[in-house]
């Protein structure tokens, strides 16, 4: 029973993870689901964890949003760097102008500090 919990989680945290991603690179579910040659109903089920993965799609589904392996899997493979990753993987998913503000703010509160 446990093992179905730990693998439902998994299956959960994923989906939220793809759907995250997806929205912050602009992409309907119809996008991803034509970059994956899969269906949105494909699309639909993972981003709410009721279908697993191969390897192939893992694979496919970093290419299709430009992503690493660790974003992906961001919140279930423990590491003690997590946050910072967290950080730095998602400001990696902006665009220039996006980053731009994100520089200029941390900048802002850097200098505040002193």
């Amino acid at each position: 029973m446990e093992d179905k919990n730990i693998k439902s989680s998994v299956l959960t945290t994923l989906g939220k993870n793809v759907k995250q991603i997806r929205l912050l690179k602009g992409l309907s579910q119809e996008n991803l689901a034509s970059e994956l040659q899969k269906s949105i109903n494909f699309v639909s089920l993972l981003e709410n964890g009721k279908t697993g993965l191969s390897v192939q799609t893992i694979i496919d589904i970093c290419n299709a949003l430009e992503i690493d392996a660790n974003t992906l899997f961001s919140g279930i493979i423990n590491s003690q760097e997590k946050e910072d990753s967290f950080i730095i993987n998602s400001f990696n998913l902006f665009n220039q102008k996006d980053k731009e503000i994100i520089t200029n703010l941390t900048n802002y509160i850097i200098d505040s500090k002193n």
